[in-house]
């Protein structure tokens, strides 16, 4: 063969990227898939669709459902494909064992071209009639989106803020904040609910309140005078005043008034600034929505907020951010998500301020188990996150 691919026959896999990656490196008119009867939604049809389009290739999908333990069946389904699709080569990455196993000696048989690739090596493996494939294989650079798509669902949104708000003004606010609040997180999360509690107190931007505020019966929230004077120095908020009784200000703008009113948000921004700093990740996002399933398109769709998602090659890492010490289920949730939407090849990553190796032993064993790196307060305070991030990459 001359090294172009009309159509690509398919072995439809539960491990979802293999389903796409030979239409996103070969680009083929038509993509034939041969699936399991027993799932006949139309999700594995949304899915690959949304999948082209986002990458906009101009590849068409066919879609066999049939008796995947039925060895007659699965030849007779074999035999139709090569009938309609003469000259088709066939992608054995992916697939049922008794599919992927009939497929083999199917090919051998009519010596049909078949390749795989080895995903965890970045490896072409000509099985027979592709080595012209060699020379135009390599891995794609996939985006959130695509890794969302593959997957059935659907990148919806942002959750703290927009993607227009990630500006340069809020990553330099980020990188002056960050230290502040890393120097002492206790005194931080004081300030973060006096903001809170005084946010109804003023018009607009500005906060006019008195030094405690009761919050309910058992918390009051208690201003931080050194925190707030570090604040006006760096200029994100204004005109700070502070009497016997009562803290005057104003946030320098809407945006910014949101993220001193979140705890955990200046963790998230450094987190994905490091990230973008490292240039070892093709695709850096924070703070996006997740719908589950897209096909649906109703408001009782299941959704959640991934902190940080960095997408390297086909590698996509999930990032769970949290300023106190994570909880077991917190370990749990993020391993599922990025299991679910990331495959057998994502990483996954719990990112705390707190100092979990010391105080939460059994903690960092249930990381372990879960294949979660966990970064801490100790390894943070090394100042190399861009080489923690790299890191993951290489569980």
């Amino acid at each position: 063969m001359d090294g172009a691919v009309k159509t690509l026959v398919e072995l439809y896999d539960k491990e979802a990227v293999e389903n796409v990656l030979g239409a996103c490196i070969f680009e083929p008119e038509m993509v034939v898939y041969i699936c399991d009867e027993r799932d006949s939604s139309m999700r594995k049809e949304t899915a690959v669709d949304r999948l082209f389009k986002s990458r906009g290739l101009r590849s068409r999908a066919r879609f066999y459902y049939i008796d995947t333990s039925d060895p007659a069946r699965i030849h007779r389904t074999l035999e139709a494909v090569v009938r309609d699709y003469p000259g088709c080569v066939f992608d054995c990455t992916g697939g049922k064992d008794l599919v992927l196993l009939a497929a083999g000696v199917f090919c051998r048989e009519k010596g049909l071209p078949a390749y795989y690739i080895d995903t965890q090596r970045a490896k072409f493996v000509d099985l027979g009639g592709c080595e012209a494939l060699k020379s135009r294989f390599r891995l794609p650079q996939l985006t959130a989106e695509d890794i969302f798509s593959i997957a059935g669902a659907r990148l919806v949104g942002s959750g703290h803020f927009a993607v227009e708000e990630l500006g340069e003004e809020l990553e330099n606010d980020a990188r002056r904040i960050w230290p502040v609040v890393f120097r002492d997180p206790a005194a931080w999360g004081k300030l973060v609910g006096f903001f809170q509690a005084a946010g109804d107190s003023g018009q607009g931007l500005s906060v006019d309140a008195p030094h405690t505020l009761r919050v309910n019966r058992q918390t009051t929230a208690v201003y931080q005078p050194q925190l707030l004077h570090e604040l006006e120095d760096m200029g994100v908020i204004h005109g700070l005043r502070i009497t016997q009784k009562r803290v005057r200000f104003s946030y320098k703008s809407a945006l910014m008034r949101r993220c001193l009113q979140n705890h955990g948000v200046w963790l998230e921004l450094y987190g994905y600034l490091c990230a973008r700093r490292s240039g070892a990740f093709g695709d850096v996002r924070t703070s996006v929505v997740v719908d589950w399933d897209n096909a649906r398109g109703d408001d009782q769709a299941t959704r959640n907020e991934i902190d940080i998602l960095l997408v390297q090659g086909i590698t996509p890492v999930f990032i769970s951010c949290k300023m106190g010490a994570p909880t077991p289920l917190a370990l749990s949730e993020i391993r599922l998500l990025s299991e679910k939407f990331g495959g057998e090849s994502t990483r996954t990553v719990l990112l705390t301020a707190a100092d979990v190796r010391e105080r939460e032993r059994a903690l960092v064993q249930r990381a372990r188990d879960l294949g979660v790196l966990l970064i801490d307060r100790p390894i943070l305070a090394r100042g190399d996150l861009e080489h923690d991030f790299c890191r993951a990459l290489r569980l």
